[in-house]
């Protein structure tokens, strides 16, 4: 498993018109998944690793920082488009964990969720684009 936690960098390409509550966002570098960073302790209780929290740490602040309007209410849908090599289904949940009570209030608002991996070409970076819109 590849997990290059300290290379995370982030661009806001788009930050919502007046009328909708629309926002791209890219991510460049691997995003770990959750599920395969977790540690299990003496108990048997699984937790998140330290380097996948300081990663997750990092990502929510940045998305805070720069959605500087309260989360969307109303009903979404979530777009991804990576060429990382991870599970599509622990892709999306790490970006649903970035994203929850920032940019919407609950994963209960997503409607449909669509990731598209496409292959990443040879001296390429790693880049997940992720845009969520607002559904009326």
């Amino acid at each position: 498993m590849m997990s290059d936690y300290g290379r995370l960098s982030i661009e806001w390409c788009d930050v919502c018109d007046k009328w909708k509550n629309n926002m791209e966002l890219v991510l460049h570098g691997w995003i770990p998944s959750k599920k395969n960073s977790c540690i299990t302790l003496p108990n048997g209780r699984t937790v998140p690793s330290i380097n996948y929290s300081r990663w997750q740490y990092k990502a929510r602040k940045f998305v805070r920082d720069t959605w500087l309007r309260t989360p969307i209410i109303e009903p979404i849908t979530i777009q991804i488009e990576t060429n990382c090599h991870n599970d599509t289904d622990d892709l999306a949940n790490t970006v649903l964990d970035i994203l929850e009570g920032i940019v919407y209030e609950s994963s209960q608002q997503v409607r449909e969720i669509m990731v598209e991996k496409r292959k990443k070409k040879h001296g390429e970076d790693y880049e997940t684009v992720i845009r969520v819109e607002g559904l009326d």
